[in-house]
């Protein structure tokens, strides 16, 4: 079989193996010399790179450049220039060793991408004026040519011109600022660390800011403070990143390797989606600027998010992947490391919580999507890399690794591996011989089955007593093999654990290699709970019920992933007896995260009395960090008593911002016209980064009414509404065309596609396209392909992706196939449904 079988879902069908750049000529310096003019989004710039030869003989060089204008280039013989590439060119070849410089000075106009302008206007008068990069994977290409690939580092000095009251960063340290005399200054940073292109980051404009303690990370003090455009405030910062330099001390002890920053900055802009690690200054989307009252709801993502960002300069920007084939040496352990700060900050529950849900982000996209190995090399696009393989995927199995080597030998093996290939490029099978290198083990199946190969294991386990024979028996089957995908059986250890009548818990670890194994132990009578895998050590889905008096045991279980396996599986058959236990231990549940669980697991049970659990509970929750997740579980409950429990919610005085957008979302899908005119009337009172009014589009849209996608249209418009609620806008009016009538769907596309040919934002373009993913509509296929010109390429196979799958479903084939499996489906639930309620009506007259 070829590797692309078990690629074909997640590349294109031509899809080729990528691979480094050839470097006979490497770039090992730049100077970079930019003056900024905000207000026309255009920098004026040269960079001068100096190359050394690798090899003898050499004598030319190409870099990626789009969309830049070259004015001249000194210190090359000829040069040639294409759509995407520069190269340049000596008649004298080089020898090996030899260091030669060139230089090109070069305009910035609008740039597509990388590099993004803010400037008041008419229709934002108040918005801040800066410039600011983000450049993953491979967009530095859209403001500075050289060669823009993960494996090529640069050490850099950074020249940055524009207005004297202007703010100027970028990575390194700061050297000086000199005035020019004409209402300019110029700032000197130096990056003296070899640094790839997609971590190089400035960012010159409006800025407020607060300057924290210094931290020591390893090698003395080093200052750290955080940035916002102006408009938000000091405090706001202080709120959302005081925790930084305690992370950062942390960090370097855990993993035994000093820090090599000169400084640890960060800033957030509304033009980040995310969060960016790039080398001594982080960039965040303003999503992470938290006020004192959203704080309660989401500074733990903030935290979480920052010790993942932060993980990434010893994973990824002090040791750098040599391709992003080999991208989970920096994501995985960047992900992994936010559970391990969990567990060393708030003890051993938040970590297997966050382990449960990094296995779940994972199995989802693994099941649903495509299954790929987690080391490929074949893939459309590095961006497309960025997904939940590699970062949950990885994660899991970094902490699978660790509990196969144990904590000692992980944890040294690690500082090793990060001593000992700081500076340099990496690929896994330098983590690998680190890891064999201290454990003394052959990890060749290890990595070869859970790294090279795709899926997981999914078991199915079946638990019997014989009280004869005082023997328990569990009948273990893998299900998840799979030719096509390529995804076989999976050989690793298996902990089970029981507890004894007497209340003494015992366990034995089993050797899981055939498609059916039945597992056997002693015990003088029938255990009152058995669980498998208890402290969480190996990656798996489990279909098990022991039955329901040992799971309802299991529910005071000390792990916290299998008190939410216990209620998942207890619910699964609408039984009173089963909802009302998992209600009790709802009521008893001390930790947020198992609450959050239940309750997603009351939303799925087939019972009415499932929901009037959930809406008790409503009564008496008041955590911030479970209401934003227990509230969308009562979405598309379309029963009064729902109605009601959401308007008594939002009648609470302390509101929360994401809690009360949740609330106004189920109100929306109830899909009334009574919900319609609820939600119309609504005020939005704290307009804290439109938070709340962004929620309120977006229920709005799911009204699915008429008049709701008029509203949502008259909004559209630039200016009309701020921009961060204009990004909801585009999904709710996705949402909502999907139910109305074919006329009204043809004079609103006309109109979306109007809007989309004047976006100027990539961001904008990319959510508008994402927000109709799902769509059939045939008509917007043309303006998403025109919109490619808008955005970078490494996100043009998602655009293709998604006109690709517009046009599937207007296949008549596909079509008449998918209503089939659909109605099938359908039937198979109502079987389902009828059985459960003969179930429950024989259960109630027996009762």
């Amino acid at each position: 079989m070829t590797i692309l079988q078990y690629v074909k879902d997640f590349a294109t069908p031509d899809v080729e193996g990528n691979y480094p750049r050839d470097l006979q000529l490497e770039p090992i310096h730049q100077t970079i010399k930019l003056k900024f003019d905000i207000p026309n989004f255009r920098v004026v710039g040269s960079v001068t790179t100096k190359v050394k030869a690798n090899v003898l003989g050499a004598n030319k060089i190409t870099f990626d450049a789009i969309d830049l204008e070259i004015i001249a280039v000194d210190g090359v013989d000829h040069w040639q220039k294409n759509d995407e590439s520069l190269s340049f060119f000596w008649n004298k070849n080089y020898e090996k060793g030899e260091e030669r410089s060139f230089t090109i000075q070069y305009i910035i106009d609008h740039p597509i991408s990388g590099l993004y302008f803010c400037h008041p206007d008419a229709a934002y008068p108040d918005r801040a004026s800066y410039a600011i990069t983000d450049t993953e994977s491979i967009r530095t290409r859209y403001w500075l040519p050289c060669i823009d690939h993960l494996s090529v580092r640069c050490s850099i000095d950074f020249y940055l011109t524009s207005d004297e009251s202007h703010t100027m960063l970028a990575n390194g340290k700061f050297i000086d600022e000199v005035k020019n005399g004409d209402g300019t200054k110029t700032s000197h940073w130096s990056q003296t660390f070899p640094c790839p292109s997609y971590l190089i980051t400035l960012a010159v404009g409006e800025f407020v800011s607060y300057q924290d303690r210094a931290a020591d990370a390893g090698k003395g003090q080093i200052p750290v403070a955080y940035y916002a455009p102006k408009g938000y405030t000091s405090a706001q910062l202080k709120t959302s990143f005081e925790a930084t330099p305690k992370f950062l001390e942390w960090m370097a002890k855990k993993l035994k390797c000093p820090l090599e920053w000169d400084k640890y900055f960060q800033i957030a802009t509304f033009h980040h989606g995310g969060a960016m690690e790039n080398i001594s200054f982080v960039t965040w989307g303003d999503f992470a600027i938290l006020n004192e009252k959203e704080a309660l709801e989401m500074l733990w993502i903030v935290d979480d998010v920052n010790a993942h960002e932060m993980s990434h300069s010893w994973f990824g920007d002090m040791i750098v992947c040599k391709e992003f084939s080999h991208a989970w040496l920096k994501e995985g352990w960047a992900t992994y490391m936010e559970t391990v700060y969990f567990e060393d900050f708030y003890g051993h529950d938040e970590n297997l919580y966050g382990l449960f849900c990094d296995a779940r982000s994972y199995m989802k996209e693994s099941d649903s999507k495509y299954a790929r190995p987690i080391v490929t090399n074949k893939y459309s696009s590095s961006w497309d890399m960025y997904d939940m393989h590699l970062y949950p995927g990885g994660a899991w199995r970094l902490h699978m690794l660790r509990s196969k080597l144990g904590e000692d030998i992980f944890w040294t093996a690690t500082s090793d591996y990060l001593n000992t290939f700081k500076g340099k490029v990496v690929e896994t099978i330098d983590f690998q011989r680190k890891m064999e290198e201290h454990s003394g083990l052959s990890l060749e199946a290890f990595f070869e089955q859970w790294l090279y190969k795709p899926g997981y294991p999914k078991l199915k386990a079946e638990f019997s007593y014989n009280e004869k024979s005082e023997l328990a028996s569990l009948k273990v089957t893998q299900t998840q093999e799979d030719k096509d995908k390529e995804i076989g059986l999976f050989k690793f250890p298996l902990e089970v654990q029981w507890e004894s009548a007497d209340g003494q818990i015992d366990q034995r670890v089993f050797e899981i290699k055939e498609k059916e194994q039945t597992l056997y132990f002693k015990v003088d009578k029938k255990p009152l709970q058995i669980v498998l895998d208890p402290e969480c050590k190996t990656l798996f889905s489990l279909e098990f019920n022991p039955g329901d008096e040992l799971l309802i045991r299991q529910l005071t279980h000390k792990s916290v992933i299998l008190r939410i396996l216990a209620a998942r599986e207890l619910l699964k058959k609408g039984k009173k007896k089963n909802l009302e236990a998992v209600l009790a231990a709802y009521r008893k549940e001390k930790f947020w995260g198992v609450r959050i669980e239940m309750a997603k697991e009351l939303a799925k049970s087939p019972t009415f009395a499932a929901i009037e659990g959930l809406v008790s509970l409503l009564e008496s929750e008041t955590d911030p960090m479970v209401l934003q997740d227990f509230i969308p579980n009562l979405s598309g409950m379309q029963y009064p008593i729902v109605f009601d429990a959401m308007k008594k919610f939002l009648q609470r005085p302390e509101t929360l911002y994401w809690a009360t957008g949740a609330a106004l979302k189920v109100i929306g899908s109830q899909h009334t016209k009574e919900a319609y005119d609820f939600l119309l009337q609504y005020q939005i009172g704290d307009g804290f980064k439109s938070l709340i009014e962004s929620s309120l589009y977006m229920a709005i849209g799911n009204t699915r009414t008429p008049e709701a996608l008029d509203y949502l249209l008259a909004k559209l418009p630039y200016g009309k509404v701020s921009e961060r609620a204009r990004r909801a806008i585009y999904s709710s009016i996705a949402e909502c065309l999907t139910w109305q009538e074919k006329s009204i769907k043809q004079r609103t596309i006309a109109t979306l596609l109007s809007h989309l040919k004047q976006e100027q934002s990539e961001a904008m373009v990319q959510n508008m396209i994402r927000s109709f993913s799902q769509s059939t509509e045939m008509s917007l296929t043309g303006g998403f392909n025109e919109a490619k010109a808008k955005i970078a390429t490494q996100s043009h196979p998602m655009v293709e992706r998604i006109v690709k799958k517009i046009k599937e479903r207007q296949d008549p084939e596909k079509i008449e196939k998918k209503f089939s499996k659909d109605m099938d489906d359908l039937k198979s639930q109502v079987k389902k449904l009828l059985a459960r309620i003969e179930d429950l009506e024989a259960k109630s007259t027996t009762e």
